[in-house]
């Protein structure tokens, strides 16, 4: 009796919030007390113009600390970089996505730590709005050669609060949140870069297609997600031997590399599909295009894979 009630307890909480586990953004809600779950998460995308596959792979491991505590740690790697900036900066920055421009390794990129804390819980019947604060810090072993950062490419901390409602099958969810990379420094060579600070916003929408009604803890369980991702970054900057590099003479050359390395706006779509099975393993397929300007961290259209684990342990 005690491991069925168990059993429905994990089945009511996850289907409580299973439209708001979004795929790309985080949502308010935190990993239930004292469960482990582990995340893989893969992009993909083709270089433009020399069409080689560009590949970007996590593993991310969560546990709930408390019910209004989680912490996690990730590991990434891809082949989207080289070990280290070329002694020839000025044929690196004007050829690296060009075709005949030598392959980038696949390598571990960084770790990343983080924590979300929910401070907010209003629930109500069939609808209930959370609110919650997230630190991250991400320790990067490869340069970033571009203007926008990202966690585990760039070593650097993050900050956001998260705002998230529920009614219903229906669920919406504010990210805001302050991205600020540090320098990279190649003392061999005396080489420094430095992306840019980053303010983003993420709106994301999602809808329970199925099922109508639960019946059981084993209902597969079908979302729609609709995410707007949104990015406002000052430019790169970087110094050669103690002094200032000027990006500006690309200004003729790739246009996509020099603004790459310029400040930047944006607000790309990431529609997506998630499956959820058993109430604990969920499944989610989605694609990125832009919609005003874009992001130049990565090519379009980028398509995206994630698989999401839970291990509950059944009380006899």
């Amino acid at each position: 009796m005690i491991r069925f009630f168990f059993i429905a307890l994990i089945f009511w909480t996850l289907s409580a919030k299973a439209q708001e586990l979004y795929p790309y953004a985080e949502a308010a809600s935190t990993q239930p007390k004292g469960v482990p779950g582990i995340r893989f998460t893969y992009e993909n995308y083709k270089e433009i113009p020399s069409q080689r596959a560009r590949n970007y792979g996590g593993v991310r491991l969560v546990y709930g600390i408390t019910e209004n505590l989680t912490a996690g740690i990730s590991i990434t790697g891809s082949n989207h970089h080289l070990k280290k900036f070329p002694a020839d900066l000025s044929y690196f920055f004007q050829k690296h996505h060009q075709k005949g421009f030598q392959q980038n390794p696949y390598q571990v990129e960084g770790l990343i730590a983080s924590l979300k804390y929910k401070f907010l819980n209003l629930d109500g019947h069939q609808r209930h709005f959370r609110m919650a604060v997230m630190g991250a810090a991400a320790k990067s072993f490869i340069p970033h050669d571009g203007a926008e950062p990202r966690l585990g490419d760039n070593s650097a901390i993050d900050g956001s609060w998260i705002a998230t409602l529920l009614i219903k099958r229906f669920a919406v969810s504010l990210t805001n949140g302050y991205l600020f990379p540090f320098k990279y420094k190649d003392e061999s060579q005396g080489y420094s870069f430095k992306s840019g600070n980053c303010r983003y916003v993420n709106l994301s929408f999602g809808y329970r297609l199925i099922p109508n009604a639960y019946s059981s803890y084993s209902n597969l369980n079908v979302n729609l997600y609709l995410e707007f991702i949104s990015a406002n970054y000052d430019k790169a900057t970087m110094t050669v031997n103690g002094q200032p590099y000027s990006f500006d003479i690309y200004q003729n050359a790739d246009k996509y590399i020099y603004n790459s390395l310029q400040a930047g706006t944006y607000t790309e779509v990431r529609p997506s599909i998630q499956l959820i099975f058993y109430s604990t393993t969920r499944v989610e397929m989605g694609v990125a295009s832009p919609i005003f300007n874009q992001s130049y961290l990565h090519f379009y259209p980028m398509y995206f894979v994630s698989i999401h684990k839970n291990f509950f342990k059944a009380k006899k």
